[in-house]
């Protein structure tokens, strides 16, 4: 289906009071949200989404109007339908903070916009720390042992099984209680993103806007700044990881008093987390969906689980460490090209 629903073209006519001349699917990645920039006849131009899972879309308004209330770039959200399965925003453009990365290279313009974004998250997660309701979140309202085992279960089954990578299962599961029971000692005060990545960071008049952030919840500091300098496609070099690490904790330092050794160990175990869970996604939209991007995607962050692997943080976890060393084996590689 490439145009919106005929109910949706009603609600956003009757809004926007202005005729619509052009309407464009955008590109989807690992959602099944649709989204449409939608043209009306004086030139201006907004996004219409259509998404049928209701629960999610009250987070979305939720979040958004909280963003708004404290000065938090993310589009404008103009209206949203009756049904609440339909609503409207502002447009951005096209632009994302990977897109630019892609285009320019590893410029200073594009390091202080990657910087820009971590001062941004650190507003955030401080801003929202006393005032958001979790109850309104749409799934898990805490990064707890439940999140743990959801994302590790979730590896196993859309990475390890589907490739044949053999594991023991009792071992497997001694390390998702260690890496649980470690989680719930970390202070699970303030919001955690959950996908902050730089596909989610849009770039407008060289300002930095967030989106995609409904799957937010309560949990420990140091996981977003995991998923947003780790991220696979944007392959940073090293100097920028630790140069960001270092805006991220120096701000949290100052404004917040957090002690470095939290921070760090927030930071480290976050890295195992986000890394073996990522391989999930990865594994259903490219092993299962055969979509390109995710199946290259894989290759990718298996540099990030050799990291591991080097820095001796797996040692803790032997199961995990074991399947680490078959993943980022030869013979996985092989396996996982006949998926392209």
């Amino acid at each position: 289906m490439l145009n919106p629903k005929p109910t949706s073209i009603a609600f956003a006519q009757d809004y926007l009071k202005e005729q619509i001349v052009d309407i464009r699917l955008l590109a989807q990645s690992g959602s099944n949200r649709k989204n449409y920039r939608l043209t009306v006849s004086n030139g201006c131009s907004y996004i219409l989404t259509e998404n049928d899972f209701i629960a999610e879309n009250k987070t979305f308004f939720y979040f958004s109007r909280l963003c708004n209330q404290f000065q938090i770039q993310v589009p404008l959200l103009l209206a949203v339908d009756q049904t609440e399965t339909c609503y409207l925003q502002e447009d951005l453009g096209s632009i994302d903070l990977m897109g630019m990365l892609q285009k320019e290279g590893y410029t200073d313009s594009v390091f202080n916009l990657f910087a820009q974004s971590i001062h941004q998250l650190v507003q955030l997660q401080i801003q929202f720390k006393n005032q958001i309701d979790y109850n309104q979140c749409y799934d898990f309202q805490v990064f707890d042992e439940k999140v743990v085992q959801n994302d590790l279960f979730y590896f196993k089954n859309y990475f390890l099984d589907r490739l044949d990578i053999p594991y023991q299962k009792s071992s497997f599961i001694s390390d998702i209680s260690s890496l649980s029971n470690r989680v719930i000692t970390l202070p699970a005060t303030y919001f955690l993103y959950r996908d902050f990545q730089s596909r989610n960071v849009m770039i407008k008049q060289n300002t930095t806007y967030f989106i995609d952030f409904q799957g937010g919840m309560r949990g420990f500091l140091g996981y977003d700044l995991v998923s947003f300098i780790y991220q696979a496609k944007a392959a940073l070099p090293d100097s920028w990881k630790s140069n960001l690490k270092k805006i991220y904790f120096d701000l949290l330092i100052q404004k917040e008093n957090r002690s470095i050794t939290e921070l760090e160990e927030g930071f480290q175990l976050a890295m195992i987390l986000r890394f073996f869970q990522v391989f999930g996604t990865y594994g259903l939209r490219g092993l299962v969906e055969r979509k390109t991007h995710f199946i290259d995607s894989i290759f990718l962050n298996m540099d990030n689980i050799q990291y591991l692997l080097q820095s001796g943080m797996l040692q803790e976890f032997p199961a995990l460490k074991s399947v680490a060393q078959t993943i980022v084996s030869t013979e996985t590689r092989d396996k996982i090209k006949t998926f392209l």
